[in-house]
């Protein structure tokens, strides 16, 4: 069997190049979601991330300081105006069509945040990654959709606030 080049297509040298290469984004997606703190106290660290995701209302579900982790969620509403009425209107006129339309929207969401802290080696400082993500339950009960929230605010306002905490745990306050 004698192998024929194709014109137009990607060589098995510029493949293998892209396996294991990172998608594209993840350079900004760990920018956002990873703060350097300068103490090496993972304990005051991850007592501050867990004053703060408490004050954000997240109800801590895991924590290990031995590892460095925290994992915590809270309920939130996910109910639009917008969605659920852009679903009757459906409904509406699949009925004047003289069809069936089961409207489906949010309902209800769960928020999920996933902290690690790893100490930087040959430094004094620790790294703080964070991520936040959702799953969505609809009106029918069903969980229907996960996501990564990527909104840079939500991120931002996280770390200030755990930056201030960071400071008291260090004064002891």
């Amino acid at each position: 069997m004698t192998a024929v080049p194709l014109a137009g297509c990607v060589s098995p040298n510029e493949i293998a190049k892209q396996v294991g290469a990172p998608p594209k984004g993840a350079v900004d997606l760990r920018a956002l979601q990873t703060r350097r703190f300068d103490t090496l106290d993972e304990e005051r660290l991850l007592s501050a991330a867990t004053q703060t995701l408490q004050d954000l209302g997240y109800t801590i579900s895991e924590s290990s300081v031995a590892v460095g982790v925290l994992v915590a969620s809270k309920q939130r509403d996910a109910q639009e105006a917008g969605q659920i009425a852009g679903q009757v209107a459906l409904m509406i006129l699949a009925a004047l069509l003289g069809s069936s339309h089961n409207p489906m929207w949010d309902k209800e969401q769960s928020i999920h945040v996933t902290l690690v802290a790893t100490p930087i080696e040959n430094s004094k400082q620790t790294e703080v990654r964070v991520s936040f993500d959702r799953q969505l339950t609809n009106n029918h009960g069903q969980r229907w959709r996960a996501e990564l929230l990527l909104e840079p605010e939500l991120y931002q306002q996280f770390f200030e606030k755990l930056s201030a905490g960071v400071f008291l745990e260090a004064q002891g306050v």
